[in-house]
């Protein structure tokens, strides 16, 4: 006969389990270069195609389950690559509901992500989790920033956020 000691000990076992520990990873980007044309959603340029297929090429094997892009085309078309590769849509955002993006982002259910935005969102989207950045504006001219934030959700403790700055592609100014 067990005792209760291994009854409860299973019962602990088996809530961590269900319960337990994960990590969620969000990679933020902004989009790549625009073509300069005069427009009011420009395209991207031969260049910017280049970085979003070197940013599908690096994303490829990180298990990214979702794609979030604003609703312009050189966001979208920088999501393109990776999520023709994933089969996976592009889902749009906007700028507005940036606490209520990273409050989902943060979310048990969100899985890994890439969202894709503007220099001026990324940051105050970063903002949100909150994680603390180096970058104080991200400059017109500069196109290869990767922000990677993990969320760990901890059994019985609270979430850990943190935050890697990195870059990808061809360096820009």
């Amino acid at each position: 006969m067990k005792s209760d000691y291994t009854n409860y000990s299973f019962f602990f076992a088996l809530l961590l389990l269900l319960t337990g520990c994960s990590t969620t990873t969000i990679y933020l980007v902004r989009h790549a270069e625009k073509a300069q044309v005069p427009a009011n959603d420009p395209p991207l340029s031969t260049q910017g195609q280049q970085r979003a297929q070197v940013l599908a090429d690096s994303l490829r094997n990180k298990n990214i389950g979702v794609i979030y892009s604003t609703n312009t085309l050189r966001t979208r078309s920088t999501a393109e690559p990776l999520a023709r590769e994933l089969s996976l849509p592009i889902r749009p955002y906007s700028p507005d509901t940036l606490r209520e993006m990273a409050r989902y982002l943060k979310s048990p259910k969100a899985g890994n992500a890439l969202v894709i935005g503007h220099s001026n969102t990324i940051l105050p989207l970063l903002d949100q989790f909150p994680a603390l950045h180096k970058e104080k504006a991200i400059p017109d001219s500069d196109y290869d920033n990767l922000y990677r934030v993990k969320v760990q959700k901890r059994f019985l403790r609270p979430q850990r956020i943190t935050l890697t700055e990195g870059t990808y592609g061809t360096k820009t100014e």
